[in-house]
């Protein structure tokens, strides 16, 4: 089996300096290379450069979301993978214009914005990329996504599933996380199939649910 596995969270640059990014660690994304590496997978990593690294599997970085959409568009291309589990956090903005009083300026040509300047970001809207990589693939792998919710009970949970493109869905909240559990709920097509606890337990199930819905057919 060949997996490629995406984690941590994308930096969106405001200056040469700056940035607009979330709290993912890619600790997830981390232990889940190393179970499927466990369990013989080949893996590749492609991780944010500041999320946490696999060091026993193969890695690639990427900085912010085009560097990600880039990133995954070569190697869905060039390379045929198995499965591909979308860990990471991708923004859903980026910084079209820095408007620096009153004037407007591109991210790529402030080196540092001046202390005390009066700053507005003018946001563009992302689009997903888990919607667009089986147009990537030159094979189409069986695609996991994740779906971090914030204190939602299990009815917004599902609602929240619903919306991500994928074979199969996994949730987990932040208010678990921040509590020290590694809780991950299932979803395909908006019904919970399986609740498991552990990165290394979720690792194992994904193979096997890989395996079962696309080498047996």
């Amino acid at each position: 089996m060949k997996v490629l596995i995406t984690s941590g969270g994308t930096a969106e640059p405001v200056d040469g300096v700056r940035c607009l990014t979330n709290f993912s660690t890619g600790h997830t994304g981390a232990v889940l290379a190393n179970a499927f590496k466990g369990l013989g997978a080949e893996v590749l990593l492609l991780r944010a450069a500041q999320a946490e690294p696999a060091p026993n599997v193969r890695q690639e970085i990427f900085s912010d979301f085009k560097s990600l959409d880039e990133a995954l568009r070569r190697l869905l291309g060039q390379e045929t993978f198995d499965l591909v589990v979308h860990a990471a956090a991708v923004a859903d903005f980026t910084v079209g214009r820095v408007e620096i009083d009153g004037k407007l300026f591109s991210p790529a040509d402030l080196p540092k914005i001046t202390s005390g300047s009066s700053v507005k970001l003018h946001l563009v809207p992302t689009y997903k990329i888990i919607d667009r990589l089986p147009s990537y693939a030159c094979r189409r792998p069986f695609i996991v996504g994740f779906k971090l919710t914030n204190g939602c009970q299990a009815p917004q949970a599902a609602q929240a599933a619903l919306k991500v493109k994928a074979d199969l869905v996994v949730q987990n909240d932040l208010t678990d996380i921040r509590q020290g559990k590694r809780l991950f709920t299932l979803f395909c097509q908006g019904e919970k199939v399986q609740q498991i606890e552990g990165t290394t337990a979720l690792a194992k199930y994904l193979a096997e649910e890989t395996s079962r819905r696309s080498f047996s057919n």
